[in-house]
């Protein structure tokens, strides 16, 4: 997947580029069925959802524990254009999946930055970071998808607080105001990203953006794979390998047969 000057002046402008089915039928239907195990893994790297059911908030560290994920991790299709926008050589940071189940099992996300915890905690010394979202099912207007506030990237990091219960349960989601939400919204909209399974959208990490509560009968999970600059490598220690990976080693000298 290579970037067209165009598309990187949107990616600046806007704070993210949505490739609707950009993944082959094929790919797609091998991480859905891999993700089959992943979901009934046990460890400190699945977070239940706060509700107190069973059901995954978020998997950490699949790239590691389960062989398509990982090919999918360190493919050129990321590497190259993750590492154009970026201009620097890449890795991995960290990856993880929201399964967002149906009916209600699904929580929400308030509307956050990325950024705020890999800064405070990971010791990420810039925001040189981009998370590659991919579809592993269908996100429609049903199943709360995400939900963009385009531009919001260029305004910087903003005031947020550490939300107590998301520390708790080993996530850190920092919620940002909700004066700086309504003034953002206001002045650049608010754009959901909808798309067929195999979608792929590349996001800043300043880029303000949430979801609501999946109330739908359909699953609505999403693989986020974060890529941080070699050059921006993360200081800090206190976090495990799979929430703040320590081999900086760049993705292009890796390689990945296809």
């Amino acid at each position: 997947m290579s970037l067209t000057d165009p598309q990187l002046n949107e990616f600046h402008e806007k704070g993210f580029l949505f490739f609707p089915g950009r993944l082959e039928a094929a790919r797609t239907l091998e991480l859905q069925q891999a993700l089959e195990t992943v979901l009934e893994r046990r460890g400190p790297e699945v977070i239940r959802e706060e509700s107190g059911g069973t059901s995954a908030r978020l998997v950490f560290g699949a790239h590691q524990y389960s062989e398509p994920f990982g090919r999918l991790a360190s493919s050129p299709d990321f590497v190259s254009p993750v590492g154009r926008i970026l201009e620097d050589e890449i890795y991995l940071h960290q990856s993880r999946i929201n399964p967002k189940m149906g009916m209600g099992q699904g929580g929400a996300w308030t509307w956050h930055q990325d950024y705020p915890p890999w800064k405070t905690i990971d010791g990420m010394a810039q925001p040189r970071c981009i998370v590659a979202a991919v579809f592993l099912d269908a996100c429609t207007p049903v199943n709360s998808p995400l939900l963009l506030i385009p531009g919001s990237h260029n305004h910087g990091l903003l005031d947020s607080q550490p939300m107590t219960e998301s520390s708790r349960h080993g996530y850190d989601l920092h919620a940002i105001t909700t004066t700086d939400v309504e003034q953002l919204a206001d002045e650049h909209g608010i754009e959901p990203l909808i798309g067929p399974a195999g979608s792929v959208a590349l996001i800043h990490c300043n880029l303000v953006h949430g979801s609501a509560n999946n109330v739908s009968p359909w699953r609505r999970a999403i693989l986020y794979l974060v890529y941080n600059a070699v050059s921006n490598a993360c200081t800090g220690t206190s976090r495990p390998w799979y929430q703040n990976n320590r081999d900086f080693t760049s993705l292009s000298q890796v390689g990945n047969p296809e």
